[in-house]
């Protein structure tokens, strides 16, 4: 038997005997009606007699022991008196026990019933209504009742969560500050954090260190279902509960909460397969793929094999039970397959179809094929239900989709500068008004662009001998009720920027964006002139090619910008994060990313949502709108196919576009090519077709050493005295080098002093002309004058605007052998 054959044998042996694995979900949220507390069965006089005997009975908030007195003896009947209220009330409803009664009577469902209710029983008149909650908030903390989850979120008696927080075990408390001061979080956050943990002893009516994980993740589950997202506090509760031991893991909530990459007998089950024989098979055959595809490719071939395919006909073709499908089952499936039904309820149309009954048929080939050595595949290798007359329509729908984006860039590439403008006017007006704010005294009104304010400090963070780190504001006479954190808005335009930037300079996709890291920057020394020139180098992504991309000027301030951001807020570094891969569902080791922020109180890598909500704040300042009048929406890879395309119609040959954009297959590149003018259509087909006639082979090729040198020299080429000439990759000069002259040429601030020369010669040359009657003389020195002192107007105007300050990169130098 081959080794291959007795891999398959085994394989088959392993995934028939093992039963299907759970896959990790989010918890399910159930009531637990067997959740009672250690006193629930005491008589109403037993449960006041055990009120007086915790020990925080004679304690302050503060945790001091009370002074004695007239006010300690009215603070306990209150309690007394406000207990025996709602015990009187809770009898008054059946249930064995108290929590049963506290069940029937719906209190965890309406969180005013102590009010309307237990004001007015017999013997009640005149109790007040702090008297209620003082002798509920005692019922809690005895664990007479245990109330529920979302009870305890509405609950505003902020005094029952100080109390629980008094019974921790001894240092407790003293142990979470210690931590949250050595990873900066904040003081809202530590509160938040506390009244989770808070609420979790009170809700189970176990002691803190009786809580698990699994507390804080129903927690997360309930906070989903109930809002979208979860409660506050719920990820600082994770890490306090670590810092105390509580918790034995070394990995936040959001790393715990991943689940990596799945077995495939876990992927397969998720979608509930009836028949054990079809499952078999269908694990059998995506063991055999798996190995040469990426995770994130892999379960997209486990959701149209097992999900659109298999599991559709059995939705609709119950006890199905073999791969040979009658013509009609196959014909109700392609018909279906048309269709199919979103997130939010609408009926659209499957684009891919195509491409899913190629994979179904690549499946039955597959098994056709391999039946030849394996007999586990005899019994299901039968013909397949796609032909190949199916994949007809595959090139229509290729050609359409180019059409769309094609389409999407011709509408967005002649936005692309209100967008960069946008970017930055938001960015410094964002900085401006910080500045100015933080200029501001706490509840003084400032003035600012026309605007006044107000700095204020929210009711959430007034905790006495706290630093504030945030800076809040309002403006005055608006209708707004809430506060503006001015801290995070400006660095969401910074990020917005940087992001917009970053994209338009490099054609990166955003996988390879928040992949870049301060190692990624090199220099590299050109072997002619020596001349050091700055290489970012983008990690493999999705062609799993690593590649070199010069740094322009611009890109070069954007990046030194960024890292002159990250070193001042994180003690002169760039901190070490480790980036989660959200397709392969794996955590890299840590390492300088720099698009990375702290959010909280923990430097984390962007996600792709996060990009794309920069994108979109910033789309919503400029205003654009498309043809039907909708808000104009980029995503990250509309920069990309833009890139291109401004960079060929630019002069770039294709072939060396293809190379920076990482494309294998220059059919590729050209796909991402959107034209904009009839004529430039006609010239750029006229321009392949005279190369093609003399070099037909030559548009197919990878780009020689010669041609990247010249590449390269092209930028040499450009170096004059006053600067940098900005004309295209191939174009000669058109202004017969007079620079001076020159609207492409891009000022060197530190020649300003020779432009000054420059201007005072010609002065001298015009007068000199003029004294001795060369009139046509005159008037070219005295364009060249005019051409010269606008060049000096534009450099002041650029040197005096507020520019981001320039940091030395770091980069290694890279010299030839």
């Amino acid at each position: 038997m081959s080794p291959r054959r007795a891999n398959r044998v085994m394989l088959a042996d392993t995934v028939t005997a093992l039963p299907p694995q759970p896959l990790f979900v989010d918890h399910e949220v159930t009531t637990d009606h067997t959740r009672v507390g250690p006193h629930d069965h005491l008589s109403r006089a037993q449960v006041l007699e055990l009120l007086p005997t915790l020990p925080i009975w004679n304690l302050d908030l503060d945790g001091t022991p009370l002074a004695g007195g007239k006010n300690e003896a009215t603070r306990n009947h209150r309690r007394m008196s406000g207990a025996a209220a709602v015990l009187t009330w809770l009898e008054t409803h059946p249930g064995d026990g108290w929590q049963a009664r506290w069940r029937t009577a719906g209190c965890d469902r309406d969180k005013q019933w102590y009010a309307a209710a237990v004001a007015d029983l017999p013997g009640c008149e005149g109790l007040r209504f702090n008297q209620l909650v003082s002798g509920l908030t005692f019922l809690f903390l005895n664990k007479i009742v245990l109330p529920d989850m979302l009870f305890l979120r509405g609950y505003k008696a902020m005094r029952l969560f100080k109390y629980a927080q008094l019974m921790f075990p001894p240092g407790t408390l003293d142990t979470m500050r210690r931590f949250v001061e050595s990873v900066g979080m904040s003081e809202s956050h530590l509160q938040q954090g506390l009244r989770v943990i808070s609420s979790l002893v009170l809700h189970t009516g176990r002691d803190l260190p009786e809580l698990t994980a699994e507390d804080i993740i129903s927690v997360r589950a309930l906070g989903r279902r109930c809002r979208g997202e979860a409660f506050p506090g719920t990820f600082p509760a994770w890490d306090l509960l670590r810092a105390v031991g509580v918790i034995q893991s070394q990995d936040s909530l959001k790393d715990a909460l991943r689940h990596g990459q799945r077995p495939t007998a876990e992927l397969v089950d998720q979608h509930n397969v009836q028949s054990t024989t079809i499952r078999n098979v269908l694990v059998r055959y995506l063991e055999e793929r798996r190995p040469g595809l990426d995770y994130g490719s892999f379960r997209g071939l486990v959701g149209e094999l097992v999900k659109v395919f298999w599991v559709d006909i059995e939705t609709h073709h119950p006890g199905i039970d073999s791969l040979r499908l009658p013509p009609e089952v196959v014909d109700g499936w392609k018909q279906r397959l048309l269709t199919y039904v979103d997130k939010a309820g609408n009926v659209r149309e499957r684009r891919g179809r195509v491409d899913i009954m190629m994979r179904v048929r690549g499946f039955y080939l597959d098994i056709q094929e391999w039946a030849h050595e394996d007999p586990f595949w005899a019994p299901h290798a039968v013909p397949s239900p796609i032909n190949r007359g199916d994949g007809a329509g595959g090139l229509k729908i290729v050609t359409q989709t180019q059409a769309r984006m094609h389409q999407r860039v011709r509408e967005r590439l002649p936005h692309l500068p209100v967008l960069v403008e946008t970017a930055e006017r938001v960015r410094h007006e964002a900085a401006d008004l910080l500045a100015a704010a933080a200029a501001a005294v706490l509840g003084t009104e400032f003035e600012h662009a026309g605007r006044r304010y107000l700095r204020i400090l929210p009711a959430g963070n007034k905790t006495p001998g706290r630093e504030v780190t945030d800076v809040y504001i309002r403006e005055v006479g608006s209708t707004a009720l809430h506060s503006i954190n001015q801290t995070h808005a400006e660095d969401d335009a910074f990020w917005a920027w940087v992001v917009v930037e970053t994209l338009r300079h490099t054609g990166v996709r955003v996988e390879e964006l928040t992949e870049i890291t301060h190692l990624a920057l090199v220099s590299y020394r050109l072997p002619d002139t020596g001349e050091v020139v700055p290489l970012l180098q983008i990690v493999p992504s999705k062609s799993n090619e690593e590649r070199l991309l010069l740094v322009s000027p611009e890109l070069a301030s954007v990046l030194a910008t960024i890292i002159t951001r990250l070193r001042n807020n994180n003690g002169g570094k760039v901190p070490l994060v480790a980036r989660y891969d959200h397709h392969e569902r794996v955590t890299g080791p840590p390492l300088p990313h720099l698009f990375q922020r702290r959010p909280y109180w923990q430097n984390q890598v962007f996600s792709y949502a996060a990009i794309k909500r920069l994108l979109d704040a910033t789309l919503a300042h400029t205003g654009l709108r498309d043809a039907a009048g909708e808000p104009l929406r980029y995503t990250p890879h509309d920069f990309r196919r833009m890139f291109a395309t401004e960079a060929v119609t630019g002069g770039l040959p294709v072939h060396i576009a293809a190379r920076l954009l990482g494309h294998k297959s220059l059919s590729t590149t050209q796909a991402y090519l959107a034209v904009f003018q009839d004529d430039l259509v006609r010239t750029y087909r006229g321009f392949l077709d005279r190369r093609r006639a003399d070099r037909p082979a030559e548009e197919y090729r990878e780009p020689t050493d010669q041609e990247w040198l010249e590449f390269q020299q092209h930028f040499e080429l450009r170096k004059v005295s006053l600067g940098t000439c900005g004309r295209p990759y191939g174009s000669p000069c058109k202004h017969e080098h007079a620079c001076i002259r020159c609207p492409v040429l891009r000022m060197d601030p530190r020649q300003r002093q020779r432009l000054v020369e420059i201007i005072a010669n010609l002065r001298d040359r015009i007068a000199e002309a003029r004294h001795n009657g060369w009139l046509g003389e005159v008037e070219g020195l005295q364009t060249s004058l005019n051409a010269a002192a606008a060049k000096l107007t534009s450099l002041d105007r650029t040197t005096t605007t507020a520019r981001p300050t320039i940091t030395d990169l770091g980069m290694p130098i890279i010299t030839l052998a």
